[in-house]
């Protein structure tokens, strides 16, 4: 494997797993350990890591500039256990936004071929969608945006602008009690904005890692969120926090069986 190659796929270990050690990544390459300290001092050098002893951590920035094709491989079983929880929360005939992000493409990937009405603004959640023709499915305009694979800016404001939606699935960069929801682009925030202001309910879909971290552009406030879909039990200040706003909370340990008011749509 290339060296180029080989920290590549190192930025996709750190981009997951937040931190690796020169042992494993050793192991895992089958390569010296002094190869591997030279990846990382290139992954350092272009503000991506930073070395500790023993090996790297993924450098904590305002502004992630990761791509959508970086991200869709990163956390893959996580992201499709949030989509699966997500999922019991649409019905059929529903009219419903989802948004660009790795985590919401899940989503349309495990819907049934059932009546709904879909706005997006990802070129992927489109074309998922457009395979099962019970879904009516409507794209916004919009400047092409190729990092995150979806249509951006003034002209995807204004077709989002024109719909109304029961509900919104969305996700973010960064949550934080101090700073609320944010994102790294202008754009993205704009278009996330917009689809909160179009929906009647609004679910944020966010693993464990966005907790406690800000981006470079503030989305929203938690005023107009419905609920919470995470993937690990949050600690007792957020539970405090979400509670005092009215926001419902899920995430892998919640037992759906007691009540059946949240049915999906199948």
């Amino acid at each position: 494997m290339l060296a180029a190659e080989r920290q590549n796929v190192i930025r996709t270990m750190l981009l997951e797993n937040k931190e690796v050690s020169v042992a494993d990544l050793s192991k895992y390459f089958n390569v010296s350990f002094e190869t591997i300290r030279r990846d990382l001092k290139v992954l350092e050098n272009a503000g991506f890591a930073e070395k500790t002893y023993g090996g790297a951590v993924l450098r904590q920035r305002v502004r992630n500039t990761a791509d959508f094709k970086t991200l869709e491989n990163i956390m893959i079983s996580t992201k499709e256990r949030l989509a699966s929880i997500a999922k019991r929360f649409i019905v059929s005939d529903d009219c419903i936004y989802i948004d660009f992000s790795t985590t919401c493409l899940n989503i349309a990937r495990i819907l049934g071929d059932v009546p709904l009405n879909v706005m997006s603004n990802s070129l992927e959640v489109l074309s998922t969608l457009s395979e099962k023709p019970m879904i009516s499915v409507f794209s916004s305009a919009g400047f092409w945006d190729e990092k995150n694979r979806a249509f951006m800016g003034r002209g995807a404001l204004n077709s989002l602008s024109q719909f109304h939606f029961d509900k919104a699935f969305i996700s973010c960069r960064a949550i934080s009690m101090e700073h609320g929801i944010s994102d790294k682009t202008e754009q993205e925030a704009d278009i996330r904005q917009m689809a909160i202001e179009c929906s009647n309910e609004v679910y944020l879909v966010a693993d464990h890692t966005k907790f406690d971290k800000t981006a470079f552009v503030r989305t929203a406030g938690f005023d107009e969120i419905t609920a919470l879909i995470t993937d690990t039990p949050l600690n007792d200040g957020w539970k405090s926090f979400l509670a005092e706003r009215s926001i419902h909370y899920y995430d892998f340990s919640t037992d759906f069986t007691e009540s059946s008011d949240d049915e999906g749509e199948e």
